[in-house]
């Protein structure tokens, strides 16, 4: 295996780890927002928005990562650099759900965010904001588990 291929192969699991532990980090904000009172949670809430904000570019990030990635690979075979790029695995496709889900979860959180502010009763949007946050949980799992199985098909 030629080792500039497999440090460009790595590059979006690499970079989908550190998502990973973004995203966990983020869920920490559903156990906290039960324990905290006053300006600490205010505060707490303030960094849970923006950490949002983060992880939403930082997916678009990873996805555009492991697109490059599958760019680089093509060309370095000596193949039409877009012969990668349409998923033909369901980790490919899993990603792409994912995005989905991921931009439903950011516009959630900024729909009960917006709610709140407006005084408007919001307690719907926050339960529906973290029951999608606890589906991303199991697809973030099974999608970094095919990702590794794919990367051992390709490497």
């Amino acid at each position: 295996m030629d080792p500039v291929r497999t440090a460009i192969l790595l590059l979006h699991p690499l970079a989908a780890l550190a998502l990973i532990w973004v995203f966990l980090n983020q869920r920490r904000w559903r156990h906290q927002s039960t324990l905290l009172r006053g300006d600490e949670r205010e505060s707490a809430l303030a960094d849970h928005q923006a950490s949002g904000d983060k992880a939403m570019a930082y997916v678009v990030a990873v996805i555009a990562l492991a697109f490059a990635a599958h760019v680089a690979r093509a060309s370095l075979e000596g193949l039409n650099p877009t012969t990668y790029l349409v998923p033909g695995h369901f980790h490919g496709w899993a990603g792409l759900l994912g995005l989905l889900f991921m931009t439903t979860l950011w516009r959630m959180g900024r729909k009960t965010r917006d709610l709140k502010s407006e005084g408007k009763p919001f307690a719907r949007s926050k339960e529906l904001h973290g029951r999608i946050s606890d589906a991303m949980v199991m697809l973030v799992a099974i999608h970094a588990f095919l990702g590794f199985l794919y990367f051992l098909k390709i490497v």
